[in-house]
């Protein structure tokens, strides 16, 4: 008996997808047998409760596990056998452990909440139920991918996720003025599929290295297999790594995030917050073991997770829509975490995204709610004033503000100092200095875009707004929610003994097991006080500066985008050369592989097709059924062979 209840899985996976289907089947028949008001009330229930109550059996199972010792904190369960092709054998089997049981809880939890702020936000929508299909899904399918306990089944929740994700992108298709959304969903599914070949090539190499997909037997045995594997180590690493950044928006496949945007803001807090972009940190510190064989893909890791929340900040800073300015701060805080994970300190990358789903979440539905009272007019440039209209919305929002940007005792400090911390100790990676400098660099940017966002928002000097109604508050739902994402921002981060806590619950599967604290790190606890004050400084210094800069609201060359403002506005062009090359080279490549194909190969193929048929009709008559033609064929073929033995003979 290993003191687990693992058959919960199954229930935790059942719930989210059986609401799915219910709203898929019997959605609509509700809505228009009991009434719009009273059917969607339903569908918001159900859609709600199954995730929560996925939420309370991942609770369960927490407490069970929080009762064994260490060493017996994971746990394997088989449903069935998959796949077996000769020596190798894959099952649908799940894995409960730490890693997998944090991820369940933030999917379920976080996710239930934003379920239930969006059965206010998507009140009036006339695809309510499909809606909530599509939400149902995702969170099946995020659930499949954090307890997957092989590549492949892991892969099946990989793929789901990003069908789900270009549903929901698009969700909003039904008229022509629309069309962005569609094409939006299509640059995110296409742009993943990038990051999933190499997930496919990686998973191929680790059958033809290891002979199995199970992430216990792969970890287990990756010093014995990898040792003397040479390039494979560093190509499996490096194609994770690949896959980790099409999912988690890392350049240079970051740029399919921000349009993301144009699905409703639940879909965005969900997408951004808690679950599809944090797959991929998940993703390596689930298979830890195979990156820590090869240091040189770790040392890329860091730098392109440095590099990304660098670029993303000084992006953020310029943008003008509310929902991008937030979405740009997603993609530079998932470089925080991917820094972490190639310096070896992937509890504190998972300890990042644990508090980043806290505080990201409640941001992006306070915008929600600022989008409701505004009917949808996101431009900041427009706004100002707001914290009285919207006293909840601004108080909440500005508990976010603080957690994002670094100030204690919120969540967001502690979380960012321990990869602050692990950065400054690190010893693996050779320009972990360098490192260091843009972690700090980019905490006091964060402060500074998100002081300029929530400033010009709620405090600067009113601008005109595009709706004759004033601006309220609406939705109890919505509102609630904001509330406890706030509690949970402060709560993560000063209540609970969260960072040394959350260490060591994270150690028996996040701790690396290859390479040593003395190979990775020159001290766990030396200099913790000089870089708690550096980051605060850092956070000190940006906000003061976003009071400072748009206290008055937003600078004249700034608000027209002239200048170096318009630039960054532009991703520095790096969206433009991105389809210039994906899409106009892409094409231009494709037409001419096209015109290749059309009239050289297909000519080859049509001239060799035409010369066997024409010499079928010279030989048809050979074979005419008679059995005096062949018995005359017979002598022909036998006086020919006596000739040439005769003329053969003589020489």
């Amino acid at each position: 008996m290993d003191g687990l209840p693992k058959e919960l899985i199954l229930w935790i996976l059942a719930l989210p997808l059986a609401g799915s289907l219910f709203h898929a089947l019997l959605g609509g028949f509700w809505v228009r047998t009991l009434g719009e008001k009273f059917g969607k009330w339903l569908i918001g229930a159900l859609g709600t409760g199954v995730v929560l109550g996925a939420f309370a059996l991942g609770w369960q199972l927490l407490q069970a596990m929080l009762k064994l010792p260490e060493n017996q904190r994971t746990v394997s369960y088989l449903l069935t056998d998959w796949i077996k092709i000769g020596a190798l054998a894959i099952p649908i089997e799940f894995i409960i452990d730490p890693l997998s049981l944090l991820m369940t809880l933030i999917v379920t939890g976080v996710g239930g909440l934003i379920h239930l702020y969006a059965t206010g936000y998507m009140a009036d929508d006339e695809d309510y139920p499909r809606f909530f299909t599509y939400f149902n899904l995702f969170i099946f399918f995020m659930l499949t991918l954090v307890l997957a306990g092989n590549f492949l089944v892991m892969f099946v929740g990989w793929e789901g996720v990003g069908l789900c994700s270009y549903l929901l992108i698009g969700f909003f298709y039904r008229n022509a003025e629309w069309k962005s959304n569609t094409d939006a969903a299509n640059k995110a599914f296409i742009v993943n599929r990038i990051g999933d070949a190499g997930y496919l090539l990686a998973m191929f190499l680790v059958i033809a290295l290891f002979g199995t997909l199970s992430f216990g037997q792969v970890n287990a045995l990756a010093l014995t297999v990898l040792r003397d594997a040479g390039w494979a180590a560093t190509a499996i690493a490096l194609l994770l790594f690949l896959a980790a950044a099409g999912k988690s928006a890392q350049l240079p496949l970051y740029f399919w995030l921000p349009d993301a945007m144009a699905g409703p803001t639940p879909v965005s807090a969900l997408i951004h917050a808690a679950t599809m972009v944090t797959a991929g940190v998940y993703l390596l510190a689930r298979v830890h073991p195979l990156l820590e064989m090869a240091p040189m893909a770790m040392g890329i890791v860091a730098g392109i997770g440095a590099l990304t929340a660098l670029f993303a900040a000084t992006i953020a800073i310029a943008q003008t829509d509310l929902k991008r300015i937030l979405a740009y701060s997603t993609v530079s805080q998932l470089g925080y975490m991917f820094l972490a994970c190639g310096v070896g300190a992937f509890w504190a990358g998972m300890f990042h995204v644990a508090t980043h789903a806290f505080f990201k979440a409640l941001l992006f539905l306070g915008a929600g709610s600022v989008l409701i009272a505004l009917h949808h007019q996101g431009d900041i440039r427009r706004m100002g004033g707001l914290a009285r209209a919207l006293p909840i919305t601004a108080a909440t929002m500005l508990v976010g503000w603080l957690a994002i940007a670094g100030i204690p005792p919120l969540s967001g400090f502690w979380s960012k100092e321990a990869v602050l911390l692990s950065v400054y100790h690190a010893k693996l990676v050779a320009f972990a200095p360098v490192l260091f400098g843009v972690g700090v660099l980019t905490a006091g940017l964060t402060a500074a875009y998100m002081t300029r966002l929530v400033w010009l928002v709620f405090f600067a000097p009113p601008a005109q707004h595009d709706s004759h109604e004033p601006p309220r508050e609406r939705y109890v739902t919505v509102l609630s929610v904001l509330g406890l994402l706030a509690l949970g921002s402060v709560v993560f981060g000063w209540l609970l003994p969260s960072e040394q806590a959350f260490h060591e619950f994270l150690k028996p599967v996040a701790e690396p097991t290859i390479l040593t604290q003395e190979q990775l790190f020159f001290s766990e606890e030396a200099g913790k006080g000089l870089v708690f004050g550096i980051a605060l400084g850092a956070a000190i210094v940006g906000a003061l500066f976003g009071v400072a800069r748009y206290r008055r609201g937003t600078p004249q060359a700034e608000a027209q985008l002239q200048g170096v403002w318009g630039a960054a506005h532009q991703q520095w062009g790096y969206d433009g050369v991105m389809r210039a090359v994906g899409v106009n080279l892409g094409g231009a490549l494709a037409l001419i592989l096209a015109v290749i194909g059309e009239s050289l190969i297909d000519t080859v193929v049509n001239i060799v097709g035409a010369s066997a048929r024409a010499l079928g009709v010279l030989a048809r008559p050979i074979q005419s059924g008679y059995v005096r033609s062949y018995a005359f064929m017979m002598m022909l073929g036998a006086l020919l062979l006596l000739v040439a033995a005769f003329v053969y003979g003589l020489r």
